[in-house]
């Protein structure tokens, strides 16, 4: 009797045993499926920020092409329009500065120097011509820094464009 009852005991303990480790191992399988379901969310999550920043692209260069088509249905201005005294700084296809070495604007065209100025488009809409001392440039960057009363030219080499500096400049728009 007694080595019954210490054999049902001992069988009791294994069922036990068992039953804690099937409740172990099923606990790191909900983890694991909880860290897979983590990274997907965050794969979507960063998707879903790249599909938005692509519509504002979309909606950025439909408001170009509606100007352009608005540039060309309507006469040249003669004079362009004087719009304040801006903030001028420089900026390369670099890793520092714009965080990318492409040199690719956000516009989609490829950045060149005495051409390409970034801007706050809620100020100066992208597409447009500006001058700056003289010089004719085409608004078609953006970047985080620049907003309001500031515009950043494109150079094609970081030192020259730590050396040009910061600058104040009258601009104007159109022409």
């Amino acid at each position: 009797m007694i080595k019954r009852l210490k054999l049902e005991r001992l069988i009791f303990l294994i069922c036990l045993i068992i039953c804690l480790l099937t409740l172990v191992i099923s606990g790191l399988d909900a983890e694991a499926m909880q860290a897979e379901i983590d990274e997907l969310q965050y794969q979507n999550s960063r998707q879903a920020a790249q599909l938005r920043d692509k519509d504002y692209q979309i909606e950025i260069l439909e408001i170009i092409l509606k100007n352009q088509e608005q540039d060309a249905s309507e006469p040249m201005a003669t004079e362009p329009e004087y719009i304040g005294t801006f903030t001028v700084t420089h900026y390369c296809p670099c890793e520092i500065c714009c965080g990318k070495t492409d040199g690719i604007t956000f516009t989609g065209t490829q950045a060149t120097e005495g051409r390409t100025v970034a801007v706050d488009p809620d100020v100066i809409p992208l597409g447009s011509t500006v001058v700056i001392d003289g010089q004719e440039y085409i608004a078609e960057d953006v970047g985080g820094a620049i907003r309001g009363l500031r515009i950043d030219k494109y150079m094609d080499n970081h030192q020259e464009a730590l050396n040009a500096g910061v600058v104040q400049a009258e601009v104007w728009i159109g022409g």
